[in-house]
């Protein structure tokens, strides 16, 4: 049983190195790139997770909720993420599983298990919908919960997000860029940025993230402060698609640099930035850019195995 806690929430940070990279690709578009290594703000809530459950996590412990509850797929980071920050900061936790869970766990749902999350699969027609009728059953089983959106899509999520703009100096470059899943992340960097920020995004659809991303600033009420622009067209066929073209370049890459990528996220927004730079006209000459790195390193093992 998890008793409702009343203590405050302690989120300090370690230092997040900002890290060059020099690389011949880059030199020849003449182009600089450093890489803001938000992977290691913590061992197990890693990334934009941290920042995108912070504020929820303060939210639900100002309500005396005791529970938290949100949503994923198997091999969700924001879920491994959420049951390990219910273990340390003491909720307990649910994750609503999209599909039938299968006869053997994976390694990312062994350890939310292992963290104390509570495993809920459900069909992808009801994942899909998310109605009433789920919530209400949801609350019969499980209590007053905090619900978190799939990948902690919600104004607590991209305040938490706004805070990563802290971790470097606006003054050393020119563009910020990041992958994009739901675009919270970049919906938060924008609400405060003078930057321009350019998201990659690694979903297939041409054009749609845009628009979900205005019509989540809209809905929050927070305001862009900067450019801000969604590239769609280094997603590699779909969200967690590869190809042998893509695994080759992140292979090259973390041998070339020594920093871990997953295909998902990072994985894309670096293969996307040394794409643009090959064409060299896309980015100006002597541009410097930064990529946030998200996290979720968790993930590589469901290619790895």
């Amino acid at each position: 049983m998890c008793l409702v806690m009343t203590s405050p929430l302690s989120f300090d940070l370690p230092d997040i190195p900002v890290q060059a990279i020099k690389d011949p690709v880059l030199d020849a578009a003449g182009v600089s790139l450093s890489i803001l290594r938000t992977d290691l703000v913590h061992p197990v809530i890693s990334g934009n997770k941290w920042f995108k459950l912070k504020h929820n996590l303060i939210s639900a412990r100002q309500k005396e909720k005791k529970t938290l509850l949100s949503f994923g797929g198997a091999w969700s980071n924001h879920l491994h993420a959420l049951a390990h920050a219910g273990r340390i900061f003491d909720f307990c936790t649910v994750g609503v599983i999209r599909g039938e869970l299968p006869t053997t766990l994976n390694p990312c749902l062994v350890e939310a298990q292992e963290a104390g999350m509570i495993l809920h699969p459900v069909d992808r027609i009801t994942y899909r919908n998310k109605d009433s009728t789920l919530i209400s059953l949801l609350k019969e089983l499980y209590g007053d919960f905090h619900l978190i959106p799939e990948g902690g899509g919600n104004l607590e999520g991209a305040m938490g997000c706004a805070e990563i703009a802290s971790l470097y100096s606006e003054n050393d470059f020119d563009l910020v860029t990041l992958a994009c899943g739901t675009g919270t992340t970049l919906a938060g960097l924008a609400s405060v940025s003078c930057l321009p920020i350019l998201g990659f995004q690694v979903l297939k659809g041409d054009g749609y993230l845009a628009e979900e991303v205005r019509q989540f600033l809209t809905k929050t009420s927070l305001k862009a402060t900067c450019e801000w622009t969604i590239n769609d067209e280094y997603h590699v066929g779909g969200y967690a698609k590869t190809n042998d073209k893509f695994m080759a370049f992140l292979t090259e890459f973390e041998s070339r640099h020594g920093i871990p990528l997953e295909p998902v996220y990072s994985g894309k927004l670096l293969y996307g930035i040394f794409a643009l730079a090959k064409k060299r006209d896309f980015f100006p000459q002597k541009c410097s850019i930064l990529a946030i790195h998200g996290g979720g390193l968790q993930g590589r093992r469901g290619y790895i195995n």
